[in-house]
């Protein structure tokens, strides 16, 4: 009996020393699956830059909860100027950024030899000339003239030009490439104003200063200047709407932003916003309707690189 019972111990205790070891195994299995499981179900973060403007507010808006529906968490970054977004992205600080219309972005592309492309355009508020000291062109004294601030980098500043000549302020020189106009091709200058290029940041802030001053579209919404009272609106071009710019060498954020702003969900969002319902839509907006939100992006080529913000 005595023998017999501490065999049956010893027996017992290896089987349970077996059934631990094993219990063990499986335990660390089933942690690391879960935590692989985890991780795999995680939010990935997507980092955007901006500048200041309506489109912070967008992509918190209208870009967030579809980005989330995808699996992705969005931090949005605000630079101050329209350099560092650029460098930042393709430096692969960011993961794309919404800041710039498609001509600048080209400009950019050309002259600092960064690898970034357009992932797509998006609604874009067009540039104002909005003034404190008049409240019509009329009010411009022709005799004494004025001054009119316009942005000083080159694309910005031809398209404030092009707008003074749409509103009827001045005639630019025949056979000329307008997307390169500068205060040298102005013609005729119907209020004799003075062109005074800044930083168009600035503009709206020297408003007390200045007869009138044309400002991009962002800049205007930072500094709440309301639309209504502005003397004369841009008809936005389709290289000048502001588009979502990538790192060429990133074609899955490329297609998932592209994804996201042609989906039905993304219009529905914007034309029920009583802001970005009023901006002007990019060519392909009537194009989506109810059309699939898996769309595929189109593949890169000479288009792809959109332009500063609007």
């Amino acid at each position: 009996m005595k023998k017999f019972s501490l065999t049956t111990t010893l027996c017992a205790a290896a089987a349970a020393l077996f059934l631990t070891a094993c219990g063990g195994e499986d335990t660390s299995a089933s942690a690391t699956t879960a935590s692989a499981d985890s991780a795999a179900t995680a939010p990935k973060t997507l980092k955007v830059g901006v500048c200041p403007g309506p489109y912070g507010p967008m992509l918190e808006r209208i870009f967030k909860p579809l980005l989330q529906e995808q699996g992705y968490e969005l931090t949005v970054i605000e630079f101050t100027d329209y350099v560092q977004p650029n460098l930042a992205l393709d430096g692969g600080d960011l993961d794309a950024n919404l800041m710039q219309h498609k001509a600048y972005l080209d400009t950019f592309v050309q002259t600092q030899g960064v690898k970034l492309e357009s992932a797509t355009s998006v609604p874009t508020l067009g540039m104002g000339v909005f003034a404190q000291k008049v409240k019509s062109f009329t009010e411009i004294d022709k005799a004494a003239g004025g001054t009119a601030a316009i942005p000083n980098d080159a694309v910005n500043l031809a398209r404030a030009l092009r707008l003074a000549r749409d509103l009827d302020l001045i005639t630019l020189k025949a056979d000329l490439d307008e997307n390169k106009a500068s205060t040298a091709d102005i013609d005729q200058n119907f209020y004799n104003l003075e062109f005074v290029p800044m930083e168009a940041a600035q503009i709206s802030r020297s408003l007390d200063s200045v007869t009138i001053g044309f400002i991009p579209g962002n800049y205007a919404y930072a500094a709440h200047l309301d639309y209504g009272t502005a003397l004369g609106i841009e008809q936005v071009a389709e290289d000048i709407k502001n588009v979502v710019a990538v790192r060429q060498n990133d074609p899955a954020t490329k297609e998932l932003l592209f994804k996201v702003v042609h989906s039905p969900e993304f219009k529905e969002r914007i034309n029920n916003d009583n802001e970005f319902k009023l901006f002007t839509k990019p060519q392909w907006w009537d194009e989506v309707g109810a059309a699939s939100a898996d769309t595929a992006a189109p593949a890169t080529d000479a288009d792809a690189a959109e332009t500063p913000a609007a």
